[in-house]
């Protein structure tokens, strides 16, 4: 019998609630940190260490001085990478050796006053900005002393330049050990309209897949996108005539024509999923300004993670897939293709004959040879900057358990609401939850209202 659904809420700094998570407890890790420079969340300054860090593999070390503030409104895209190689550091450590990371990150730009950055230098636009009723003058009251007053602002950039922090800390994690396996564009087809005149209006951000080692689970089966084939041009449509394609170009009309690199000629099947994926944004009421797509989620948790999992060491089962060749929707074996006018057909589908290879899986099977090993386990997915719960609201729907990570307790209370934990009905009855507080350092803990753990 397969063990409830456990997911588990922590509220405080993110280096101090990952030191909580026993190592190699997690499956997956799918995040969406703070951007640098784009906005303000409200949140208290924390403490960060010294750090040192390489920016690219073979170039020597960058050292970052300790600082106090918000992870996002760093005065420099170095400090930045710096802080989240930290914190993935820490994710390396509670990330099982065949595990993945999902990095959802955007860009910004150097200078920009509609995404005003706390240590930016004002300028004349900045001033008359301040003066302005756009200017929030209580959000980012006393932050210019979060930093030494001899820090650049920009790091060196020019103005109006592109940061590409999404590339500094791939390349940067990339140094620290991390397989950077690959870059995923999120295209959004529903994205915001920008005032600029001299540059195309962004519509694009970056998902990097990362590892442990260069061996890790992937269900490439289970995130699967439908295939194009040239069935799509009604020349090759089944009941289609016969036609003599000697002479004829094949790259005339039609998306693809066939040729022997096919090997699946039917959009049943499925294909190998692209590395542009086109989802919309969606629309959110909550209080929090940045939230992703769930179904962006739902694909890093379904390649990531199985559905069943050893109870006792966790190892993910593996799918067992079963390849089977059709001719026309009936099985065919190979070699037994018919002929037409004394030409023996291939696989190809040549003339009006719809050839396939359709995928089935037909179980499951475990990875580890612990004993009494019945799948009963349940895979981990983490999400150390949770926001809103759009990760821990996926992994419940998918049937995994999740760790929350944020360091906001509005936003905790918000996901806890979204995922059906509070307020009117529960999303999932057969889910247990826990919520804990981790006090700043040197303060006294607060508590929660009903308790800084509960359980139900």
């Amino acid at each position: 019998m397969r063990t409830l659904g456990t997911h588990r809420f922590i509220v405080g700094h993110v280096l101090d609630a990952l030191r909580l998570l026993p190592g190699e407890s997690v499956h997956v890790v799918c995040t969406s940190p703070p951007y640098w420079g784009l906005r303000d969340f409200g949140l208290p300054p924390v403490p960060w260490p010294e750090v040192e860090y390489r920016p690219m593999p073979g170039l020597p070390p960058i050292r970052v001085p300790a600082w106090g503030g918000q992870l996002g409104l760093e005065p420099t895209p170095e400090m930045y990478v710096a802080h989240l190689v930290l914190v993935f550091r820490e994710v390396w450590r509670v990330l099982r050796r065949d595990g993945t990371l999902w990095l959802n990150l955007g860009d910004s730009y150097a200078g920009s006053w509609g995404n005003y950055h706390p240590h930016s230098s004002l300028g004349k636009r900045g001033q008359q900005l301040k003066e302005s009723s756009r200017w929030n003058r209580r959000a980012y009251e006393g932050r210019e002393d979060f930093l030494p007053p001899t820090a650049k602002p920009t790091g060196g950039l020019k103005e109006k330049d592109l940061a590409g922090i999404p590339w500094r800390v791939a390349f940067a994690l990339q140094a620290d050990g991390w397989w950077l396996r690959a870059d995923v564009v999120w295209s959004k087809p529903n994205c915001l309209p920008e005032s600029v005149g001299d540059r195309p209006t962004k519509s694009h951000e970056y998902v990097f897949l990362l590892a442990k080692s260069p061996r890790y689970f992937y269900d490439a089966e289970a995130v699967k996108e439908p295939a194009v084939t040239h069935f799509y041009d009604k020349r090759y449509l089944p009941g289609a005539p016969p036609r003599e394609r000697s002479n004829e170009p094949w790259n005339l009309h039609g998306p693809l024509k066939p040729h022997s690199g096919f090997k699946a000629l039917d959009t049943t099947c499925g294909r190998n999923r692209r590395s542009v994926w086109e989802i919309n944004t969606e629309p959110f009421s909550g209080a929090h300004f940045a939230v992703f797509p769930k179904a962006l989620a739902e694909i890093c948790i379904l390649a990531g993670t199985s559905p069943m999992a050893c109870p006792a060491c966790g190892a993910p089962w593996e799918r067992v897939v079963e390849r089977k060749r059709t001719l026309d929707g009936e099985p065919v074996e190979p070699g037994g293709w018919p002929t037409e006018g004394g030409r023996r057909l291939g696989p190809q589908g040549v003339g009006h004959w719809r050839f396939a290879t359709a995928a089935e899986t037909v179980g499951w099977r475990p990875t580890c040879s612990c004993p009494g090993n019945d799948g009963s386990g349940r895979c981990v997915v983490l999400d150390p900057f949770g926001g809103a719960g759009t990760v821990t609201l996926a992994a419940m729907g998918l049937g995994r358990d999740s760790v929350y990570i944020d360091l906001k307790r509005e936003y905790a209370e918000l996901a806890l609401e979204r995922c059906g934990f509070k307020g009117s009905g529960r999303l999932f009855d057969s889910h247990d939850w826990s919520l804990e507080e981790i006090p700043p350092a040197g303060a006294v803990q607060s508590p929660f209202s009903e308790g800084a753990v509960a359980t139900l």
